[in-house]
């Protein structure tokens, strides 16, 4: 029956899972291996992170990128990671193939043969993914915070290793690690979804029951010392923001504390009108964000607080921050924020359940955990009895100055590090301690259009308790002028901070009150409001979501704090360089198309907007023949397009923004370059692609199928044969005008050219040579699987159903992208190649500490000459 659980252990001592679960046709599949970086020894760090690289790598059975081009084959998606505790590998593929994802795990776990010039190839790969984290602040600062707090436990190394390390492992000491650990009593195999349990277990049986266990090696891992006193540390790095972190040990995860420090997390930095949030960002304005949580993983762990902020507010930021948290040791949380923490926690657990990946996830670390699939209902009774005493109780115990590490990260951080003295005198107040079903038939899609144009889309989704709603109209970057570029963005951030009946601070508690969560979103083509709530507040929930869209009051101060962060993000764009480099693609690209422009806005913009100015976009934006609101989950659609109805029925005719004119593909070369002193180099190359209407849109999703995912013609010869990678993707991104297909690479700096040269050769080859129908019917069940995997979430449907309404594919718009996946052939592959892979004409940019060529060059051929001069 539908959401049964059933477990068996085999005789050689392999742990099974399986749970029952018809809502969608997929299953879930992951094999939790009980080893992680925790259990490596320090000269062989971050080999159990390369076990997740090489065992889809080949085994006695399949070849190098076969395993990754049968599961995408099958519809699916396959990958793996890796914890200080353990190794997990999953696959989500359609229920029909559960037996081709189960074969593949098992010759994977039994058979990888790691194959030497193979894991050569993919220790380079590792040694660049080494090397990005070394680019990123937060990532080194984690590695810091986890170094100087666990000196003596195995937690202290990265789970990836050291630079050193990764450079010095060879195939013996993979094949070592490989045979101590990989034994099926040291596995435990979930299954969850669309699989008859009988048939499951008769099958894994076969898979794995000759598999021979072994007796497994001793745990070294020494018990981490009590700390005597306040650690600091700081890493200088060339970025805009600095990233101070704030920990305390703590116990593990099989301890009582575990729940009230979890609420703690939640009580301090857990959503919108929680205390560091509010007072350190909202009101104060001294961080750019804030978050907080407490790492309770089998071995004693670290309670986190992280915060992004600039150089000039380190110092008051750090003394704010400290004395909320010692006001959490001497003064009891409120019953409020108790209330509100406890349901947001219990939310999580229901959130997990929409995926068969999540349920899969959550069974997989119970079991290897706490020997207990259904730890899910202990940790929630304990929740439940958990009091405010107890988030006391847990604060006075572990926020004591002695108990901290203080990590800060960013330019110049050892003059910036605030001093022991600073860091200790918030805490060092003494506080004592306190006492301690069956298959669901396709759900239908009511739809409503009001008498203004508005036009309202419901459908009804019984198997969790969860409704989701989309409020969604044209807009974005492609209503915006170089004058108001940002004002879209600007106002998404702004929908949130106050309403009719709502302060900002009112708001946040009224949503967080009901464990839900409303924020606005702005891209290239839309603007809209987005909800999640559970369906027990759905009313509720439902009249503060349209509070929310029909009333913004935008309130003056959060107008000037909503420009300052942008002000601030924007002088941070290029602590991302991956994300730098597609900016500057969109801008070379689109040199007078909106799509050229950032999302972010630029300083001219954003100090130009007034109060006034906004709101009067923003009545602009809710027009109503372009608005759409959808609405999926546990709810009563009739009841829902009333309520809906009752409150936008009235919304105002207004003139509707205007529409960009259509600018003509440019006939040039483009080459782009940022220098930015980090070890990697990231580039996108790219050509003018599709609009969403388009009917060559499965077309171009074919290609990018092809090219991309770990079995596309990218992965496997440029990353895989070639090891010139880290991370490559390929990418048919469609707008309303005109969008782009592009290629992300990210690489050594002097890999550019020859990875380059690789793309243009693969696209050539696209364009010369078609493909055969075997590749493109592996291509074609991957598209479909992952768009079926995709829609197990209710908020995954409602943004099916709003964003294609929006756009015009009307409602029934997934099931003709579905027919017309079906309707591809070879031939028009290659014609879509030929008519989009304008090789003569593309657009490059680089982002990276080496650039062959500085500027922007463009080359041009014929009587165009002239004007492509004319237009630089």
């Amino acid at each position: 029956m539908n959401g049964d659980t059933a477990g068996f252990t085999l005789p050689n001592g392999l742990h099974v899972i399986i749970r029952e679960d018809h809502f969608a046709s997929v299953v879930a599949l992951q094999a939790w291996v009980k080893v992680g970086a925790a259990d490596e020894e320090d000269a062989e760090a971050g080999v159990a992170h390369v076990h997740e690289h090489m065992l889809f790598k080949g085994t006695r059975r399949r070849g190098v990128g076969q395993i990754a081009a049968e599961v995408e084959s099958s519809g699916g998606n396959i990958n793996a990671f890796t914890t200080a505790d353990h190794t997990v590998y999953h696959l989500v593929l359609a229920g029909r193939h559960f037996a081709t994802g189960l074969d593949i795990l098992a010759d994977a776990l039994r058979n990888s043969t790691f194959d030497a010039a193979e894991l050569a190839r993919e220790l380079k790969v590792v040694m660049e993914e080494w090397k990005r984290s070394e680019d990123m602040p937060v990532s080194r600062g984690y590695t810091e915070l986890f170094r100087r707090a666990f000196t003596v436990h195995p937690y202290g190394r990265p789970v990836i290793g050291w630079r050193k390390t990764i450079a010095a492992l060879d195939r013996p000491q993979v094949l070592s690690f490989f045979r101590r650990w990989y034994v099926p009593n040291n596995v435990v195999l979930v299954v969850v979804g669309d699989v008859n349990p009988a048939f499951a277990r008769e099958q894994i049986t076969k898979a794995f029951g000759d598999w021979e266990a072994a007796a497994l090696p001793a745990r070294q891992r020494p018990a981490e010392p009590p700390q005597r006193a306040l650690v600091r540390s700081a890493i200088s790095m060339p970025v805009q923001e600095h990233q101070l972190f704030i920990g305390f040990r703590v116990p593990s995860g099989h301890d009582p504390d575990t729940v009230p420090l979890d609420l703690l997390g939640y009580v301090l930095a857990g959503g919108e009108s929680t205390r560091l949030v509010t007072l350190l960002e909202a009101q104060k304005e001294l961080v750019n964000s804030v978050s907080a949580f407490a790492y309770t993983p089998p071995d004693p762990g670290l309670f986190v607080i992280l915060a992004s902020l600039e150089r000039a507010k380190i110092a008051a930021a750090t003394k704010e921050l400290l004395a909320a948290v010692a006001r959490t040791r001497t003064e009891l949380v409120s019953r409020a924020e108790l209330a509100r923490a406890r349901g947001n926690l219990e939310s999580e657990f229901v959130y997990r359940k929409e995926t068969m990946q999540g349920q899969a996830r959550l069974l997989g670390y119970s079991q290897c955990v706490f020997e207990d699939p259904s730890y899910e209902t202990r940790y929630l009774a304990e929740l439940a009895a958990a009091t405010r005493e107890d988030v006391q109780r847990v604060a006075a115990t572990y926020f004591r100055p002695e108990n901290m590490i203080a990590v800060l990260v960013g330019p110049d951080a050892e003059r910036h590090l605030p001093t022991a003295e600073h860091l200790s005198a918030p805490l060092a107040a003494p506080a004592a301690p306190r006492p301690r079903a069956r298959a669901a038939r396709r759900p239908t899609v009511h739809t409503r259009t009001l008498g203004n144009g508005v036009r309202l889309v419901v459908k009804e989704h019984h198997a969790a308790p969860l409704v989701a709603l989309r409020a969604v109209t044209l807009g974005g970057l492609l209503f915006e002028r170089p004058e108001n570029n940002g004002i879209n963005n600007f106002l998404a951030g702004l929908l949130t901070r106050g309403s009719r009946h709502h302060s900002r601070a009112s708001l946040g508690r009224a949503i967080e009150s009901l464990a839900a969560n409303i924020d606005g979103f702005s891209g290239r083509n839309s603007f809209g409001l987005r909800g999640q709530l559970m369906s027990r507040t759905v009313e509720e929930g439902t009249d503060l979501f349209l509070e929310v869209l029909r009333h913004p009051t935008f309130p003056a101060d959060e107008v000037e704090k909503r420009r300052r962060e942008l002000l601030i993000a924007l002088s941070h764009r290029d602590d991302d360089p991956a994300s730098r480099a597609i900016e500057l693609f969109y801008a070379a690209h689109f040199p007078r198309h909106p799509y050229g422009m950032t999302t972010l806005g630029e300083r001219a913009s954003l100090t130009s907007f007034t109060r006034g100015r906004l709101a009067a976009y923003y009545k602009r934006l809710l027009c109503p023949a372009r608005l759409v609101v959808a609405a999926v989950g546990d709810l009563d659609a009739a009841w829902m397009l009333d309520r809906l109805e009752a409150a936008l029925a009235d919304l105002p005719p207004v003139r509707p923004l205007p529409r960009p004119l259509p600018t003509p593909p440019d006939p040039r070369i483009r080459r782009v370059t940022r220098r930015l002193d980090r070890q990697q180099a990231h580039f996108v190359l790219g050509v003018r692609g599709g609009r969403i209407t388009d009917s060559d849109r499965a077309v171009l999703k074919a290609l990018e199928a092809i090219l991309s995912r770990q079995g596309g013609r990218l992965f496997l010869e440029l990353r895989d044969r070639q090891g010139l990678a880290y991370t490559v993707s390929a990418f048919a991104s469609e707008g309303v005008d005109p969008g782009v297909f592009g290629i992300y690479f990210a690489c050594a700096p002097d890999a550019v050219e020859r990875a380059v040269a690789g793309v243009l050769a693969e696209l050539r080859r696209l364009r010369d040579e078609p493909i055969s129908a075997d590749e493109l019917g592996e291509a074609r069940k991957y598209l479909l699987g992952s768009y079926e995997i995709s829609l197990q979430t209710n908020s995954s449907h409602a943004d099916e159903l709003a964003f294609n309404e929006a756009y015009g594919l009307g409602v029934e718009g997934g099931e003709r992208y579905r027919e017309a996946l079906a309707r591809v052939t070879p031939a028009a592959v290659q014609a879509g190649a030929r008519g989009y892979f304008t090789l003569d004409a593309y657009t490059l940019a680089i982002v990276g500490p080496k650039t062959p060529t500085a500027g922007t060059t463009a080359r041009r051929t014929g009587p165009g000459r002239r004007a492509a001069r004319a237009s630089r």
